[in-house]
């Protein structure tokens, strides 16, 4: 099955579930196993596979087990800036002053008016 945005919940749950007992499967891992690699219950493994609910960090554990953790980047990508937040990143342009010193450089000294 493909998941895609016209398919409901649970068939996603029950895809993702279809999905992780394959990965398992193929590690070869049991549920017991795995459940203690990821430091949660069997029963929530069993959940898990069955496309039951999870908690997040319930199934951010068992991911991270099957070394499946980094995927989730492509789920969720993170954000890329957009054009006015990049303009506002820029720094700030500032006035070019005229220099304060006098004449060529010499120091200006009384009676040198001439």
């Amino acid at each position: 099955m493909t998941i895609d945005d016209f398919a409901s919940n649970e068939a996603v749950a029950k895809e993702l579930g279809d999905r992780l007992r394959q990965a398992r499967i193929g590690y070869p891992l049991t549920q017991a196993q795995l459940a203690r690699r990821a430091g949660v219950s069997q029963r929530t493994v069993a959940n898990l596979e069955r496309g039951a609910d999870v908690t997040t960090g319930s199934l951010v554990s068992v991911l991270r087990a099957l070394g499946l953790l980094s995927r989730m980047e492509m789920l969720v990508p993170a954000q890329e800036p957009g054009p006015l937040e990049l303009l506002s990143e820029e720094p700030r342009r500032q006035r070019v002053r005229a220099s304060r010193k006098t004449g060529t450089g010499t120091a200006w000294k009384w009676g040198d008016e001439q």
